[in-house]
């Protein structure tokens, strides 16, 4: 009897955390973290948001002659015969497609009267390594010269480029990314820039710099570059499908100049109106509008630059065909 009632005393057993035969078991989503793309383009959002402005009139004709292959003329007419020029533009488009609007190889050149070339060849070996070479002739003499090459992987992108390298006379650039992501929000990346020529004191200079980006809730976008020589800070918001703001603070730390850009981008729904405008601590004010002229094929364009403390005002008017 005493027994049996020592047994009773005895505290209940736990409830069994045992999956029950037949019980479907939830499973949480594989978070997975995207490429956060390379340093290039770390500021690419805040500066797709202020207007690029021209003087005079302009004219641009783009003809596609096949799905691979197309051809473009391009007019200037300044205020003078320096601001004035034309160039023929083509672009070959391979049939290989890594991913969406990249393909590879990708050809792009263009060439003037005066006989200026550019040329722009983007090829990808593999799907993770991008080779880029890019070289400019004036008067038929090679003035720019530059090649890189990005490697990416699942969460980061390292780049390393030289331009304009001559190792017998011990000048050039010489320059090392990487943009890492820690998750889908917040990326950091280190540049390593080594400059070496007959025009730099001491003959060599090399900067170190830190950058980073955070991304808050798919609209608002905070990026930072800093080194020994300069800082940059630039923001971005996507107040909705039809309007973006965009700041951007840059600093020179040797000369103490510090400029502030203030920009919008706007598209006026069912008119094919877009309008970007950006105003600076200088007291730079700028605008630009493009309409599109639908069901044809043509884009009407306006710009305007205005700096009251410089007293200049320059306008430009373009049409875009194609």
């Amino acid at each position: 009897m005493g027994n049996v009632q020592a047994s009773s005393s005895l505290p209940p057993m736990p409830p069994s955390t045992l999956p029950v035969p037949g019980t479907p078991q939830k499973i949480l989503p594989e978070i997975v973290v995207k490429n956060p793309g390379c340093v290039e383009d770390i500021h690419k959002k805040c500066k797709d948001v202020f207007p690029i402005s021209f003087d005079g009139l302009r004219l641009v004709i783009n003809k596609g002659l096949s799905n691979h292959f197309y051809v473009s003329h391009s007019l200037l007419i300044g205020t003078s015969s320096q601001n004035s020029s034309y160039k023929f533009g083509s672009t070959f488009v391979g049939t290989n497609q890594i991913e969406a609007g990249e393909y590879s190889p990708l050809l792009i050149g263009d060439i003037d009267p005066r006989g200026n070339i550019s040329t722009n060849l983007i090829v990808y070996p593999t799907n993770k390594i991008k080779i880029r070479v890019g070289s400019q002739f004036q008067e038929f003499k090679t003035a720019n010269f530059q090649v890189s090459a990005d490697y990416k992987t699942e969460r980061s992108t390292s780049t390393v480029c030289l331009a304009n390298p001559d190792f017998l006379n011990n000048s050039g650039s010489y320059i090392t990314q990487s943009l890492y992501a820690l998750n889908n929000s917040t990326s950091v990346g280190y540049e390593l820039q080594h400059h070496r020529g007959p025009h730099i004191p001491g003959g060599s200079m090399t900067i170190f710099g830190l950058l980073g980006k955070y991304i808050y809730d798919e609209a608002t976008t905070i990026s930072s570059t800093v080194n020994n020589v300069s800082l940059q800070c630039c923001y971005h918001f996507k107040a909705s499908e039809q309007l973006q703001f965009a700041v951007d603070l840059e600093a020179n730390l040797i000369q103490r100049d510090v400029n502030a850009t203030f920009g919008y981008a706007a598209q006026i729904p069912k008119s094919d109106i877009s309008i970007k405008g950006s105003i600076d601590r200088k007291w730079n004010i700028s605008m630009a509008l493009e309409k599109r002229l639908n069901p044809m094929p043509f884009t009407f364009a306006l710009s305007t630059n205005f700096c009251p403390l410089k007293h200049s005002l320059k306008m430009g008017c373009g049409f875009v065909v194609g």
